[in-house]
C-alpha cells in the first residue's frame, strides 16, 4: 500500500468517526438557541476545546509552520496574541460578557449602543466570515490533493459537503464537542512531528545551533523582516483584534456561567501553548532537513510527505482536516446565524417565529458554504493572510466595542459609531497603502478606535441611564 492511500484511510476514518461522533451529540436541538449556543449548556472543557480549535485553523498548521520555516524564531510574534487574548479573557472580559446575557457579538453592540451600529457588525461579520471560509477551503484543497488525484473543483464540493455535515445539523452543542476531539488530534499530531524533527537533528540545542550558521537573525528575538513594530502590531492583531472576531466572541456567551466562561479562557491557553510550541519547532528544524522551500503554504505538505511515515503523516494531515473543519463549523454557524437573526430576523422579517429562524439558519449555512467555495476562485493570498485581514476588518471595527463596552460607563453611541467607521477605514486606509513601516493594519486602526471611542464618548451626549443600569448593576459582584 503505498502512502497516499494511507493517508486517505486516516483521513476518511477519522472524517466518519467525527461525523458519528457529530450526529450522536445534536440529538435535541429544538431551538434556535440551541442550534446557536448549545443551550448555554457547554461546560469548562467544551467551551476550551472549541475556542482553542476555532483559533487553530488551517492557517495555524499549514501556513504558519512555513511562516516559521522562512523567518525562525522572530515569527514566533505571529501567535503570541493569541496568548494576551486569552489571558485578558481569563482576568477580565469572558466573564463581563457572559453577564450581558447576550447571545451574539451584534445583539451585544446593539443593546449597548444601537441598532445600526449592530446592522454594520452584523454585515461586516456575514462578509469576513465567508472569505475566513474560504481561507479553509483553501487549505483544505491543498491536503486533499497532496494524496489524492482531484482538481480543484471536485475537492470544493467535498469540502463543502464535509463542512455543511458538520454545521448544519448539530449547532454549536456538536461543534464545540468535535472541536474539542479535534483539539486533541490537533496537538498530538504536532507533537508528533515535533519529537521526529527534534530526535533527527540532534536536539534543540543542536537545531538552534544549525539554524544560527544559516542565519544568526534565526535565533534573534527580532530580525530585519520582523523588527519590534512589526512583532508588536502581530501582538495587537491576535491580541486584540480577536475580541471583534464573534467566532471567538460567541463561545463566551455559550457558557453555563460567567465564571466557567472566563475559566475555560485558562485552559485555552495552556492548549495554546501545547499547540504553538511544537509548531515552532516543526517549522524550525524544517529549514535544516528540508532547505531550499520557497512558498510558504506549501512547506507543510513537503515536510509530512518527505520527512515522515506515512502513518506520521496521515495523523497530521488528519490533524489538518480537524482544524480545518473545527473552524470551518464555527465560521459557518456564526455567519448563518448573523444572517437569520441579526440581519434578515431583525431588519427584514422581525415577525419570524423560532422554527422558522432555525430553519433559515439551515438554508443560509449552504448559501454561505457555496459563497465561501466560489470565492476561493478569486482569492490568491496565503491562508495567514487571508485571515489576517478578515480579523483585522472585524477587530478594527468591534474589538474597541466589545472591551469598552464593558468597562467604561461612560461609552456611548456616538462614540462607538466614530470609532467603528474611523477604525474600518482606517485599517482600509492602511492596506491600500501597502501597510507602510511592516506595520500590521490592526495597530494603527485599534489605537485610532480606542482614542476616538474615548475622546468622542467625553465630548458627546452621556450613556442613558437606562444602559447604564442594563450593563453596569450597582450591585453587581466583580
Amino acid at each position: 500500500m503505498n502512502a497516499n492511500s494511507v493517508y486517505l484511510i486516516i483521513v476518511v476514518v477519522f472524517m466518519i468517526g467525527l461525523m458519528v461522533a457529530g450526529l450522536i451529540i445534536s440529538r435535541g436541538i429544538e431551538s434556535s438557541e440551541d442550534w446557536m449556543l448549545a443551550g448555554k449548556s457547554l461546560g469548562v472543557i467544551p467551551m476550551a476545546g472549541t475556542y482553542f480549535a476555532t483559533i487553530v485553523s488551517s492557517a495555524s498548521i499549514v501556513s504558519y509552520m512555513g511562516y516559521y520555516y522562512l523567518n525562525g524564531w522572530p515569527g514566533w510574534w505571529n501567535c503570541a496574541g493569541s496568548f494576551v487574548t486569552s489571558f485578558l479573557a481569563c482576568i477580565w472580559f469572558a466573564k463581563r460578557l457572559r453577564k450581558t446575557g447576550c447571545n451574539s457579538l451584534p445583539e451585544f453592540i446593539e443593546e449597548r449602543f444601537g441598532k445600526t451600529h449592530a446592522a454594520f457588525a452584523s454585515l461586516l461579520i456575514v462578509v469576513c466570515c465567508t472569505a475566513l471560509l474560504a481561507a479553509q477551503v483553501i487549505g483544505g484543497i491543498t491536503i486533499l490533493q497532496t494524496f489524492v488525484n482531484w482538481n480543484k473543483v471536485v475537492c470544493c464540493f467535498i469540502l463543502l459537503i464535509i463542512f455543511l455535515a458538520f454545521t448544519a445539523l448539530g449547532g454549536m452543542k456538536a461543534v464545540a464537542w468535535t472541536d474539542t476531539i479535534c483539539s486533541f488530534i490537533i496537538i498530538v499530531g504536532v507533537w508528533v512531528m515535533a519529537v521526529k524533527f527534534l530526535g533527527v537533528v540532534g536536539g534543540f540545542s543542536e537545531m538552534n545551533r544549525q539554524i544560527a550558521t544559516l542565519s544568526p537573525d534565526y535565533v534573534k528575538a527580532f530580525s530585519v523582516k520582523i523588527p519590534p513594530i512589526t512583532a508588536f502590531s502581530w501582538v495587537i492583531t491576535w491580541g486584540i483584534c480577536n475580541f471583534g472576531a464573534p467566532q471567538f466572541v460567541a463561545r463566551f456567551f455559550s457558557a453555563q456561567t460567567p465564571e466557567i466562561a472566563s475559566r475555560s479562557q485558562g485552559y485555552t491557553g495552556i492548549g495554546l501553548l501545547l499547540f504553538y510550541v511544537p509548531l515552532v519547532i516543526i517549522g524550525i528544524s524544517g529549514m535544516i532537513l528540508l532547505p531550499g522551500i520557497e512558498k510558504q503554504d506549501q512547506v507543510f505538505v513537503e515536510l509530512v510527505t518527505k520527512m515522515l511515515s506515512p502513518v506520521s503523516g496521515g495523523i497530521m494531515f488528519a490533524a489538518v482536516i480537524a482544524a480545518i473543519i473545527s473552524t470551518a463549523d464555527s465560521l459557518l454557524l456564526l455567519a448563518a446565524s448573523t444572517f437569520s437573526n441579526d440581519l434578515w430576523g431583525k431588519y427584514v422579517r422581525p415577525e419570524l417565529t423560532d422554527k422558522q429562524k432555525l430553519w433559515l439558519s439551515r438554508v443560509a449555512t449552504i448559501v454561505i458554504g457555496i459563497g465561501a467555495i466560489l470565492a476561493t476562485f478569486v482569492i490568491n493570498d496565503a491562508i495567514q493572510f487571508i485571515q489576517v485581514k478578515a480579523v483585522t476588518l472585524m477587530g478594527s471595527s468591534m474589538a474597541v466595542l466589545t472591551m469598552v463596552g464593558v468597562v467604561w460607563k461612560k461609552a456611548n453611541k456616538t462614540g462607538a459609531a466614530v470609532s467603528m467607521l474611523l477604525g474600518f477605514a482606517t485599517a482600509c486606509i492602511w492596506y491600500i497603502l501597502g501597510e507602510p513601516g511592516g506595520i500590521y493594519a490592526a495597530l494603527p486602526a485599534i489605537v485610532v478606535g480606542f482614542i476616538t471611542i474615548i475622546l468622542v464618548s467625553n465630548l458627546t451626549t452621556p450613556t442613558s441611564l437606562e444602559v447604564v443600569e442594563r450593563f453596569f448593576p450597582e450591585n453587581e459582584a466583580e
